[in-house]
Parts: C-alpha cells; structure tokens; sequence
C-alpha cells in the first residue's frame, strides 16, 4: 500500500483557526494518521493538550514524529491499540481522504468514537465539481473506482494510490453512522498533495 511504505507523507492541511479554540490545555489528543508530527507538535508549541499521541501505519514518518518527542505506535487505524474513552480529542487530517471505500472510513470512524469522548477534528477536502481538472477526475474514477468522488492518482503512468473528495452530506452522515454528530463546519481553500487549491472542510464533531 503506497501510504504505508512512501518514504514521506506530506500533509498540505492546517487545523481551522475557528475549530482550534475547541481544543483545550488538558486534553489527551489522539492524532491518527499523524505523518510525521506536524499537527501534534504544533498542538503542543500552543499550550494545547496535556497528552500527545500519533498513530500512524507509515514509518519513516512515524520515525520523524519520535524525533521530536511525540510517543507514537504504528497501527491500523480501523483496529487501534487504543482503550475506550483513552483520549478527549482525536484528530484525523487528511486522512479519511486516503481511506478507499466507505465502509473502511466507517471503521475509522467508530475506533475514533470508541477511543475519544469529547471532540473528533477532520480536516479534508471536498468534490470541486466547478474545476474542469477534478470534473474530469470525478468521471473518469467512477469508472474506475465505482465510487462517487474516488479517482486514481497516477505518477508517470505508475498508479499510487486511491484518493477520495467528500460531499459534506457526505461525511455528516459517515459521522452519524458512527455515533457523531457535527457541531461546526469551516470551508477553507486549501492545497493538495500535488498543489492544486480546492476547497477543503474543517468538521468539529462531537459525541452522540
């Protein structure tokens, strides 16, 4: 799988300046999919969170995070090695994104339900139906991936990996399946792996 093994995992994301002010000093903050630190260092720099923990199945970026003091674990994000209600915020950055199907994004979704019990962070990018680029990536990967918003990414002709833009609709109810429920939603334009600027969503969710 292209995200286990890539020699690094870039992270294009910034947390909403609007959903930060959710996160407090004595939070223990779970980041899944952690990359190499970035979010969770910054986190920390802030005065935010008491307890900082990456999760993540790449490790050279697992390896980058350590070297700035985080504890991290390598792990399948759909089976965490992680007790219940262990945390009080999880963090899934550009993450879901690389998630092929729906149903692995539900499992995702309910072991952040499982391990958290008071904020879930997403940070992702939503379908840019109105960019010809994408249009054209949208048809083209629902033939290929039979997936609405799924298309392949190619290097060269050489196929990396399955990527996926969401529908906030979408991801609402992906959420509330999991035991969610969106309590605010932020709309940033933001950047993507290869540099294309698109619109991107910010969700703080709660518990039901």
């Amino acid at each position: 799988m292209y995200w286990t093994n890539a020699p690094r995992v870039p992270s294009s994301l910034e947390i909403a300046r609007e959903i930060v002010t959710r996160f407090r000093p004595g939070d223990r903050i779970l980041d899944l999919g952690c990359g190499p630190g970035r979010t969770l260092a910054g986190l920390r720099t802030a005065g935010l969170g008491s307890r900082h923990v990456g999760l993540d199945t790449n490790a050279p970026s697992l390896f980058a995070a350590a070297g700035v003091g985080l504890p991290v674990v390598r792990a399948d994000l759909a089976a965490l090695p992680v007790a219940d209600a262990a945390f009080d915020v999880a963090i899934l950055q550009a993450v879901l994104t690389t998630i092929v199907g729906p149903g692995q994004r539900l499992a995702v979704l309910r072991e952040a339900r499982r391990t958290c019990v008071r904020l879930l962070y997403i940070g992702d990018f939503l379908q840019n139906w109105d960019l010809p680029y994408y249009r054209t990536r949208y048809e083209t990967g629902l033939v290929e991936t039979g997936e609405l918003g799924s298309f392949v990414v190619r290097d060269q002709g050489q196929t990396l990996y399955e990527a996926h833009h969401f529908t906030l609709e979408e991801l609402s109810e992906l959420l509330g399946q999991a035991g969610f429920a969106v309590a605010q939603a932020v709309f940033p334009t933001v950047r993507t792996r290869s540099g294309n600027v698109v619109r991107g969503v910010s969700l703080a969710a709660e518990p039901l």
